[in-house]
């Protein structure tokens, strides 16, 4: 079984059961603690999977499209972003990826494309590195996209514990300290780098409630909802009330 500071090697796969539920649930992060002990308690922790420091670059047009589509809460929703994990550590390691998520009315798809950079050379660049801005491409040869153009707007970084809850074989991922590392100063003007102070539960399963072996996770102050790492970070860096 990995430490608990091992890096991991790659993502998660995508979901390969169309039946899959994705559940989203917020908490403050002053409790976040208390929801990590109880997992560890009712669940196993991921075998594949160990606890890793997880940064993301999160990209928009310049006109800020895909925040607006979640502002608006459009029909059409769409996040772009470049991936890469670290050890708790803080050495990055194993791939990087690009990846589309798209969510039309109630339809969900997602592309992945495994970059030819490592993580821990990806982690030395900057949003403005021209690197960074070509990889969009690689998923507009897949027939997303359109011609539009794509800029590394966000970096964020979060540590991700995930576990596997064994009755209803459902995966949990808790994600705390979602804190901005790092704005393109070309689009946003303002940086507010401390930590969100949200923390978030995830738990994608064949149901579309909580297990009942998590439901105490409601007395802690769990509260379901949808919730984006983009625009939550974005409003608090830019101290703007969205």
């Amino acid at each position: 079984m990995p430490s608990p500071g091992a890096t991991p090697e790659v993502a998660a796969p995508p979901a390969s059961s169309e039946a899959e539920r994705e559940l989203k649930f917020t908490l403050t992060e002053a409790r976040a603690h208390i929801a990590r002990r109880w997992l560890e308690s009712t669940c196993r922790r991921d075998p594949e999977f160990p606890t890793a420091i997880v940064w993301t670059v999160y990209y928009d047009t310049p006109a800020l499209a895909a925040l607006g589509e979640k502002i608006n809460s459009d029909f059409l929703k769409r996040k772009i972003r470049v991936r890469w994990y670290a050890g708790l550590n803080g050495v990055a390691a194993g791939p990087a990826f690009v990846e589309a998520k798209f969510r039309v009315g109630t339809q969900r798809a997602k592309i992945r494309e495994r970059l030819s950079y490592s993580a821990e050379e990806v982690a030395g660049w900057d949003l403005e590195d021209p690197r960074l801005r070509s990889f969009p491409a690689l998923l507009r040869d897949r027939g997303v996209l359109g011609q539009e153009s794509w800029v590394p707007m966000l970096l964020i970084r979060y540590r991700r514990d995930r576990f596997v809850e064994p009755i209803s074989r459902s995966r949990v991922s808790l994600d705390t300290d979602i804190a901005a590392a790092a704005v393109n100063s070309r689009f946003i003007s303002v940086s507010d780098p401390s930590p969100l102070g949200t923390a978030v539960l995830e738990v994608k399963g064949a149901s579309d409630r909580l297990p009942v072996a998590l439901q105490s996770l409601l007395q802690i102050g769990a509260h379901k909802r949808s919730f984006s790492k983009f625009l939550g970070v974005y409003a608090h860096t830019t101290r703007q009330i969205l």
